[in-house]
């Protein structure tokens, strides 16, 4: 029996203490509630105040960086220039780098002319961001600038092996987004064919090992997928009449599956995946030629798939037997790659070996870049078979808010919540005291 009076009596404490806190609760909100209309209004200008300010800094940034591409110190330019492609790819800034197009392209095309390895390679990254955000009317003079070099500066033997490579990387995207003239198209591709040329077999069916061949395999591998992906922007017919034509041919890709650097037998598997779907994309019915050719390749596909020699890395292994069973899947069942990728508010869907090779060349080049400027640029986003956005709508990454932004939007939320909570809570009180 004490017990039970304990509990009452507990139990009417509780409650008392809960109409105090409730109306307690209310009289504080109330507070909140008179200034939460001009705070409200306040917190929105602060944060675009300061988005502002954020933009204005940049853009002041990327103002002395590209200042500081004249410095007389090698390093100090190749510094600008990485500076400088980290900017661009943080934000779109076709209004500041629109009129400084000739200074830009003057900058880099004598970098990757004369300057050191550092700073060509520096010159090479940068060059396909700053072609995409340096503004439509002069995007074609800084090409037919920009392209020569790049194609100079990778067949040139003097040059590092990752400066080269660095530069096939960069030219091929350069070309892919950007250029429309075939003739400079092939001739870039006839290019990229003297490069990889050194890993074909000898005249005698051997295979070439060395350990130049080695250190040069990512220079090869890099030069092969550029020309795969040029090889897309042909007409099916006419890639056909170049594979027959001209080297090289879908003999000499097969015979670069024998080659002794894993980056090359790779590229060369994704590079006759892709032309064979490009070449048979247009016909019902593969030419009995090709088919021929095709069975010819599955025996060599399949040992690729399979290998398990113990004197090669437990991760190359690894990587050429993953690589090797989709491009044999594609060649047996006709069953192509599909991916999904979130690019900031979008999705990309790249479906078959064409899309992904491209979109790996995009990511490749771009970085972080992809993001910034999918929304903006029209030929990335025709690239990215993205959906073009009607006349007038704002870019798809204006959705996107900043940090403080969402900040400001979470506590405009829970104030409200907290005012809608208070006037519930007021109502109970006086139910409660009546």
């Amino acid at each position: 029996m004490p017990k039970g009076k304990r509990k009452g009596k507990f139990e009417h404490r509780r409650t008392e203490e809960k109409i105090y806190s409730s109306d307690e609760d209310a009289g504080i909100d109330m507070t909140i509630d008179n200034c939460s209309e001009t705070s409200g209004q306040s917190d929105l200008k602060s944060a675009h105040d300061d988005a502002e300010n954020e933009q204005e800094k940049l853009e002041e940034k990327v103002l002395e960086m590209i200042d500081a591409l004249s410095a007389r110190s090698n390093a100090a330019r190749a510094g600008a220039m990485v500076s400088l492609r980290n900017a661009l790819q943080r934000r779109h800034l076709a209004a500041v780098l629109c009129n400084q197009r000739a200074t830009l392209a003057d900058h880099l095309a004598k970098a990757l002319r004369r300057g050191r390895d550092g700073e060509r390679r520096a010159a090479a990254g940068l060059a396909p961001l700053l072609a995409l955000q340096i503004g439509e009317e002069g995007v074609e003079e800084f090409v037919n600038e920009i392209r020569p070099e790049l194609a100079a500066a990778a067949a040139d033997k003097s040059a590092s092996l990752e400066t080269r490579t660095e530069c096939c990387s960069s030219l091929a995207v350069l070309c892919y987004l950007l250029e429309e003239d075939l003739t400079e198209i092939l001739e870039v591709m006839r290019m990229y064919e003297t490069i990889f040329s050194g890993s074909y077999l000898k005249g005698d069916g051997s295979v070439k090992v060395s350990g130049c061949l080695l250190e040069a395999g990512a220079l090869h591998a890099a030069a092969l997928d550029g020309w795969a992906l040029l090889l897309t922007l042909l007409a099916p017919e006419h890639a056909r009449a170049l594979l027959q034509a001209a080297a090289p041919s879908f003999r000499r890709l097969a015979d670069l599956l024998q080659a002794c650097s894993l980056e090359v037998r790779l590229a060369a598997g994704t590079a006759l995946a892709i032309a064979h779907e490009h070449v048979t994309s247009a016909q019902d019915e593969e030419e009995p030629e090709l088919a021929e050719l095709v069975a010819g390749l599955l025996p060599a596909l399949d040992q690729l798939a399979r290998d398990s020699h113990k004197y090669r890395a437990k991760r190359d292994r690894k990587l050429q037997r993953a690589t090797f069973r989709d491009i044999l899947k594609y060649f047996e069942d006709d069953e192509s790659p599909s991916e999904a990728v979130r690019v900031g508010v979008e999705t990309v869907r790249c479906a078959g070996w064409r899309a992904v090779a491209a979109y790996a060349a995009l990511a490749g080049a771009l970085g972080a870049g992809l993001q910034a400027l999918a929304p903006r640029v029209a030929p990335l986003r025709a690239a990215l078979r993205l959906e073009a956005p009607p006349p007038g709508a704002p870019p798809a990454a204006a959705a996107r808010l900043t940090r403080l932004q969402r900040h400001l939007q979470n506590n405009a939320a829970c104030k409200a919540r907290t005012l809608a909570r208070n006037k519930n809570r007021d109502k109970r009180s006086a139910a409660l005291a009546l």
